[in-house]
């Protein structure tokens, strides 16, 4: 009898524990659900545009000179430069006239294809008006009028420069004014009593417009480079008989073709710069046109420039930053990505070796002509002087949300743009090719993953 009672209390024990477990083990496959990751939207970000630009007088700053850029009116700082954020894509006329300076004026295109962030770089050299000469009109030999601007009193001439002592928005060499005897219309009216006040003003003319745009990529296109620019008062006088512009020819040893060279006239009606039928020649050590009436003009010479695809420079990192918030369900809010853009541009390879390989056997006078030739005309090509400027900005405020992983890298984007120039040496033709590196802009990657609690990988996105 007690046996079968031990029995029994055996098999309720059994049964008992059996049970238990089934109950345990259910609980434990019961757990509640993990809490559910926090969601806060991340704007997109703010789309802008920059235009940024410098401001000079014989190659120093100028602070404190009114810029207007489209309806924007700014000033310069103590380093001359200046800039504005534009919202929308479209033309931006930009211009500077302080007291005493020929006035100067452009245009800033951001292209509607333009990316956002897109950067625009433009310079203006200011120049001293040059006092008035007084002139009769009743002359009986030829009068030279050349320009006395204190801002180009003291040009040195090109071969004079070390290489790396070149300013690039400084004209070359000033122009001359050769006015023969009679030549003067005296039935004009800014004559008084057979005499007129004249002047004359060598000048760096502002680009006629600075672009986001390249028409075509890697595509050569010939462009008109003023040797010299000069402008002359009182504007609108006329002549019987034409006078005569002239500059010393910049490069000694060196000269162009006569199809390479040409003059051209600033329309005040346009402001636009247009080609003369009127000849350019060369004289001895110089080159010379007439001209009919005073304006604006130029003697320019042709050079081809190159423009390559926009590369995304991986090696060039301007700002990086992450969130790992992938175990926390709460969103970690407000993180401020910061990059440091890069605006400007800078020469590739070594130019005055470029030039010695190209001018073999040159003198140091020479090669110091040709360097300074070579950059002015890069300075023209790019619309500003060479340098790279870094500015901290702001690409967003983000919000990582629950369970999620957020990375986020900002790299350089580029351009090489390329000048070809022809020169006569040695009575050979010679064409010497230089290049420059201009950041154009930035490339944003901005990457988020989420992750599931219950189970392995995640989903992943960006902005």
């Amino acid at each position: 009898m007690k046996s079968e009672k031990w029995l029994y209390a055996c098999f309720l024990a059994l049964v008992f524990g059996v049970f238990s477990f089934a109950v345990v083990a259910c609980h434990d496959d019961d757990d509640p659900e993990p809490e559910a990751g926090e969601v806060i939207d991340t704007p997109k970000p703010v789309v802008e545009f920059y235009i940024m630009g410098t401001v000079t007088s014989k190659g120093e700053a100028k602070s404190g000179v009114s810029v207007k850029v489209g309806e924007q009116n700014c000033t310069t700082d103590s380093e001359g430069k200046f800039s504005v954020t534009e919202k929308t894509t479209g033309t931006y006329t930009i211009e500077v006239a302080p007291k005493g300076y020929l006035a100067q004026k452009t245009s800033a295109v951001i292209a509607d294809n333009a990316e956002n962030r897109t950067v625009v770089t433009v310079a203006f050299a200011l120049t001293e008006e040059s006092p008035k000469e007084e002139v009769n009109v009743n002359a009986e030999e030829t009068i030279t009028v050349e320009d006395k601007s204190q801002s180009n009193v003291d040009l040195p001439t090109p071969e004079d420069v070390k290489p790396e002592d070149v300013v690039e928005d400084r004209p070359l060499t000033t122009v001359t004014l050769d006015i023969p005897a009679g030549a003067i219309d005296e039935e004009n009216e800014h004559v008084a009593d057979n005499k007129v006040d004249i002047s004359v003003t060598t000048f760096v003319p502002a680009p006629e417009e600075v672009t986001t745009k390249v028409v075509e990529e890697n595509k050569p296109v010939e462009k008109s480079i003023p040797l010299a620019a000069a402008h002359f008062e009182p504007s609108g006088l006329t002549f019987k008989t034409p006078v005569t512009i002239s500059i010393p020819n910049p490069i000694p040893g060196v000269s162009f073709a006569d199809g390479d060279v040409q003059l051209t006239y600033l329309n005040p009606a346009t402001g636009d710069w247009e080609v003369q039928k009127e000849k350019v020649t060369a004289g001895d050590n110089n080159y010379q046109a007439p001209v009919n009436h005073f304006s604006a003009y130029a003697i320019e010479n042709k050079v081809t420039s190159t423009v390559s695809k926009e590369t995304i420079q991986k090696e060039d990192v301007l700002g990086q930053a992450s969130q790992d918030n992938s175990e926390n369900p709460k969103a970690v809010t407000g993180i401020v990505l910061k990059y440091k853009e890069k605006a400007g541009w800078d020469y590739e390879g070594d130019i005055v070796q470029t030039v010695k390989k190209q001018l073999t056997g040159a003198n140091e006078k020479t090669i110091n002509a040709m360097v300074a030739y070579l950059k002015t005309r890069m300075f023209a090509l790019m619309g500003s002087v060479s340098g790279i400027a870094s500015t901290e900005r702001v690409y967003n405020t983000v919000n990582v949300n629950g369970y999620t992983k957020m990375d986020y890298s900002c790299f350089a984007k580029t351009r090489i743009t390329t000048l070809k120039t022809k020169v006569v040496y040695n009575k050979q033709n010679v064409t010497i090719e230089i290049s420059a590196k201009r950041y154009t802009g930035t490339d944003h990657q901005y990457k988020t993953v989420t992750f599931d609690p219950r189970h392995s990988g995640g989903k992943g996105g960006n902005i």
